[in-house]
């Protein structure tokens, strides 16, 4: 193959007048690696049609012409099909969406290598409904956990994992004694009710987060009443990452069946927070659900059953108890994720998966 041009198309994109969610900020950063080693495109749909500039890079917002089934995360248009031409690889985000059914409907007879990354969103699933999964060139999944959940995609399929940018995320100079801290969007799924609960005597929670349903933050707030949580919606990238230096632990205590008791099949594919606090030299606590336990070391973090706070609690305690110990398995943790789990290296997976 000649030099590769690659395209990233993503339904949703990274920011206040689309979708600020893992889902978005995924494609937004493997773009970024990826346009160090060759030319990258990312185009997505949300907001008036225009160019937006995030992190330092382009993103390509067209207009939408139609929200399957009124789904503002299953945005379509034809305007990505210039795009689709100029590239001679397109590299979807949501298998579960129209728009990934579409680039491969066209991209196919156009002679392009398609591949799909799922980040758990999307709508009506067209790939499946259209039986066109294997005129997917492959499927470069998140975790085993999440290529096991679309065994239908794909010709062959890659586990690429997720990344930090290790000089942005990165330690600290002291921490805070007792501080615990959760970062991800106030959702049920989270489980963030189970942090609460399982905070050791003495320890204090942050949490960090934008809140996508009213009913739920009204459930976390009821919960944090008279504990010593504090809860800060809309915090700025410069504070989350000064919360993950100071912190002795981090928590994503994410749950199958959430306080309603709705089923959740796909909470977490990988999680970047627990990444991202890992790399600031924090140690990360994880629910054993989905992918997330597949990223986290045996020295540097740890996994507990979801919805068991007295087990978050046995593991919280000797790391807000000592800031020894904390520090200690916060360097363990910074070591795993700058060996395994950098943007750059995602990229390099990619470009591998691209040209195999």
């Amino acid at each position: 193959m000649s030099e590769l041009r690659v395209l990233h198309l993503s339904p949703t994109w990274f920011g206040d007048e689309s979708v600020r969610g893992g889902g978005e900020r995924y494609p937004l950063e493997l773009a970024i690696a990826m346009r160090q080693q060759t030319p990258t495109r990312l185009v997505a749909f949300g907001g008036p049609p225009g160019t937006r500039h995030v992190s330092g890079f382009d993103i390509e917002v067209q207009r939408t012409w139609r929200q399957l089934r009124g789904r503002a995360y299953d945005a379509i248009g034809p305007g990505f099909l210039r795009a689709l031409g100029w590239a001679n690889v397109v590299h979807c985000h949501q298998a579960r969406s129209g728009l990934t059914a579409l680039a491969a409907l066209n991209g196919r007879p156009l002679g392009k290598r398609v591949y799909v990354t799922d980040h758990g969103g999307g709508g009506v699933n067209w790939v499946r409904r259209l039986r066109i999964g294997r005129w997917i060139d492959g499927q470069l999944a998140q975790s085993e956990f999440a290529a096991a959940t679309l065994p239908y995609v794909g010709r062959r399929t890659e586990v690429i994992y997720a990344g930090v940018d290790t000089a942005k995320y990165s330690p600290g100079t002291k921490k805070t004694l007792g501080q615990v801290v959760y970062v991800g969007r106030l959702l049920p799924h989270k489980g963030i009710e189970t942090a609460i609960r399982g905070l050791p005597v003495g320890a204090s929670l942050d949490i960090y987060g934008r809140p996508y349903d009213a009913d739920y933050l009204e459930f976390v707030r009821s919960e944090a009443a008279s504990r010593p949580v504090r809860i800060h919606l809309g915090a700025s990238d410069f504070e989350v990452i000064s919360a993950l230096r100071s912190a002795c632990a981090f928590v994503m205590p994410s749950v199958y069946e959430d306080y309603l008791g709705r089923r959740q099949a796909l909470p977490e594919l990988v999680g970047l927070a627990p990444l991202e606090a890992m790399a600031c030299g924090t140690a990360a606590i994880v629910s054993d659900v989905a992918g997330m336990p597949e990223i986290i070391p045996s020295v540097g973090g740890a996994t507990v059953p979801p919805s068991d706070p007295d087990a978050l609690r046995r593991e919280l305690t000797p790391l807000t108890t000592s800031l020894q110990h904390a520090q200690t398995q916060g360097q363990a943790a910074r070591d795993h994720v700058v060996a395994r789990f950098t943007w750059s290296a995602v990229a390099e997976r990619c470009l591998a998966a691209y040209t195999a």
